[in-house]
């Protein structure tokens, strides 16, 4: 256990296993953002670059040049919103299901060895301290 404030340590924590699942993602030249990405134009087809920004909590000009790498891949593409022209939606291509299939397969493989070495029990009690750590910082 480290002396860092619990802040601090929480974000290196944090950092640690987003590098180790990215670490995962990567073999098949994907990154935890574009994967991230990815999950949310397959859920919520005909997303905008700003819903999407929002959901992902990432800005602007770091999202376009994620998304701008996924057109060019093939794995998402872009059509203008048919009552607003100045809008811009999000759509996964066939290739990039196939590409979010298989990563999830990876994602869910390693969320089963984190339950395997914890238990399921104590995985949905760090979710729920998580979570009344994040609420606790907002009052």
């Amino acid at each position: 256990m480290s002396d860092k404030p619990l802040n601090e340590y929480l974000a290196h924590l944090l950092v640690q296993a987003n590098r180790r699942v990215n670490r995962q993602l990567s073999l098949e030249g994907i990154t935890l953002e574009h994967w991230r990405a990815l999950k949310v134009i397959a859920d919520q087809d005909g997303v905008t670059m700003r819903e999407l920004s929002d959901e992902l909590m990432q800005n602007f000009p770091t999202l376009t040049k994620i998304i701008d790498k996924m057109v060019l891949e093939a794995l998402v593409y872009r059509r203008p919103d048919e009552q607003d022209r100045r809008k811009v939606r999000l759509y996964i291509s066939d290739k990039g299901k196939a590409v979010l299939e298989q990563q999830n397969s990876r994602v869910n493989d390693h969320q089963d060895k984190l339950e395997d070495a914890y238990g399921s029990d104590e995985a949905q009690m760090l979710k729920q301290m998580l979570e009344q750590f994040l609420k606790a910082g907002n009052d």
